[in-house]
Order: structure tokens, then C-alpha cells, then sequence
């Protein structure tokens, strides 16, 4: 099996070879950050990363015999965030990843791609720039796509005194599990209450739209592991987030931005039974006749 090497460049190699134009997808996908990893949410960096990825597997793969000897991946002038970025996603393709910015170099540069949840005083360059700091005491580390690009996307929030995680909410489409760190915390999960500690689970699957979060309501900050599992590589499937508190439901992903009122929401029998019957639902439920090609108009009571 061939073991390709890939090899960090600032100019397309001549003649043509096995070429990943980091340089041209930077300007697409973070026009305003240039060869710079944005700081703060780390989903700011995904569409590029998913970029590489599919760029990869596309030109070679560890078991793939046609794989090329070396993959060439051109890249704008870096900061030592991007760099850091750029290394750990080509060290998922390849054992061998040599620098020859400064000229030509056998020096292996791999670099695992791999993370520590309790390693705030030892993060990478590129850790360090997807860390968000919410206020006092309270940050969010983004561990993706550092740790590659599939359908988990996980972070360690930690929570000061007072806050939550986040809303009480369940997903229509995404997994989520949260994994306490550190910290005493009192779990909301539907309708009940309970203190909960380290090494404390917590699994929200689809399907039941059970609620849950994490309050730090007994005098202690938390430090949690919040893990959501996506129907996709791309994180923007369509999602119906409830939120019981506000009465609330988010309707989010590719083509969904709305909200709406828990209250407007009726029960689908009566549609089926008039699947075929011409009329207008309104706002508060009631429906009245009309027109509509292909039907009748549906019958008072």
C-alpha cells in the first residue's frame, strides 16, 4: 500500500502534481481571516476543513492502492493557529507531513490529532483560538474539527455559578450527551430535578424530545463534556429545538430559521382526516372553507 506524504508549500509545485489549494479555499471559506483560524466558535471553521476532507478523499486515501507518492498542499502565509490547524487535519491522512516553506525539509512534523478535556493550561495554538469566553469564568474549548471531520461535534463548556449550559431543550435530529467533568450540578431532565456530580452521563437521543440541562445552582462551577452526535458531516441538518421554559420551538439548518409558539401546535388527525377537503388553518388552530384546485371545500361541522 502506498504511504503518501504530504508536504506544506507557499507556490503550486511545476510541473502539475497532487495539489490541495488551501491558499484559494481560505479566501472562500474565511475571506476575513486569511490564513488565521477565527476565534471563537469552532463551526466558524468547519466548511473549510470539510473542504480538505472531501479534497482528500477524493486524491487518496490509507487504503487506497492508487493513492499518489505526495500530495502537495499550497497554503496562504499561516499563523502559528492555522498552521497548528492545517498539520493536525493532514496527520488524519498520513504519517509523514514535512514543511518546505523555509526550503526543502525531511522533518516530520505529524502531529497527533488529539485532544485533553482537562488540558486548558496545554492547549495548541489552534485550541486556544476556539475557545470562547462567554463572561467571567465562563468559556466554551471547541474541540472540532480539530479532532476531524465527521458527525460529532463536542466542546467542554464550564459554567459558573448561577448559569446554565444552556436552555432546557431537546433536538429533532441531534443526538446530545453531556459528561461531567467536574462540579456538583442539579440536572432538569423533563419534569424533575436531580443533583448530579463527576463522571455523571447524561444522554439525550432523539426521538422521545426528552428536555434536559445542567444548572449550577449549588454554589460551584461546573466543567462538562457536551457531545452532539449530527445526522451529518456538514452540522446544518434540519433540527426542531423545543424549549419547554419559553414555550418555545426553533426551527434551524439548511433553509430554516423560524420560531414558533408551543401553543400553535395541533395535533396531525385532524389534517388526515381532511387530507383531501379544501380549507385555510388559522392562526389560532380553527380552520374555515376554500377554493383550492383539486378539491372541495371542506364541509362545516
Amino acid at each position: 500500500m502506498t504511504q503518501t506524504k504530504i508536504v506544506l508549500v507557499m507556490d503550486v509545485p511545476e510541473p502539475p502534481k497532487a495539489v490541495i489549494r488551501w491558499d484559494l479555499a481560505w479566501q472562500l471559506f474565511l475571506p476575513d481571516a486569511l490564513g488565521d483560524i477565527p476565534a471563537g466558535d469552532g463551526k466558524q471553521s468547519v466548511p473549510l476543513a470539510r473542504w480538505f476532507w472531501e479534497a482528500m478523499g477524493h486524491m487518496m486515501g490509507r487504503l487506497r492502492p492508487d493513492s499518489p507518492e505526495t500530495v502537495w498542499c499550497v497554503v496562504p502565509p499561516l499563523t502559528p493557529a492555522a498552521e497548528d490547524f492545517v498539520i493536525r487535519l493532514a496527520s488524519f491522512w498520513s504519517d509523514t507531513i514535512v514543511d518546505h516553506r523555509q526550503g526543502p525539509s525531511e522533518h516530520n512534523c505529524w502531529r497527533a490529532p488529539i485532544v485533553n478535556v482537562f488540558g486548558e493550561d496545554t492547549q495548541s495554538e489552534a485550541e486556544a483560538r476556539l475557545t470562547t469566553t462567554y463572561g467571567p469564568n465562563e468559556t466554551a474549548h471547541y474541540f472540532m474539527p480539530l479532532l476531524g471531520v465527521g458527525r460529532a461535534f463536542m466542546r467542554v463548556e464550564v459554567v459558573p455559578p448561577g448559569s446554565a449550559t444552556a436552555r432546557l431543550h431537546s433536538h429533532s435530529a441531534v443526538d446530545e450527551y453531556y459528561l461531567v467533568l467536574s462540579g456538583r450540578a442539579l440536572l432538569r431532565m423533563g419534569s424533575h430535578e436531580l443533583e448530579i456530580g463527576p463522571g455523571t452521563l447524561i444522554g439525550k437521543p432523539t426521538g422521545p424530545d426528552l428536555t434536559s440541562h445542567l444548572v449550577a445552582s449549588l454554589g460551584e462551577s461546573i466543567m462538562v463534556l457536551d457531545m452532539e452526535i449530527w445526522p451529518d458531516r456538514e452540522l446544518r441538518s434540519k433540527d426542531i429545538i423545543y424549549y419547554p421554559d419559553q414555550r418555545e420551538l426553533l426551527w434551524r439548518g439548511e433553509g430554516w430559521r423560524g420560531a414558533q409558539v408551543i401553543s400553535s401546535l395541533g395535533s396531525a388527525w385532524d389534517l388526515k382526516q381532511h387530507y383531501d377537503d379544501g380549507y385555510v388553518r388559522q392562526d389560532d388552530g380553527n380552520w374555515v372553507p376554500a377554493n383550492i384546485p383539486g378539491t372541495d371545500p371542506r364541509k362545516p361541522r
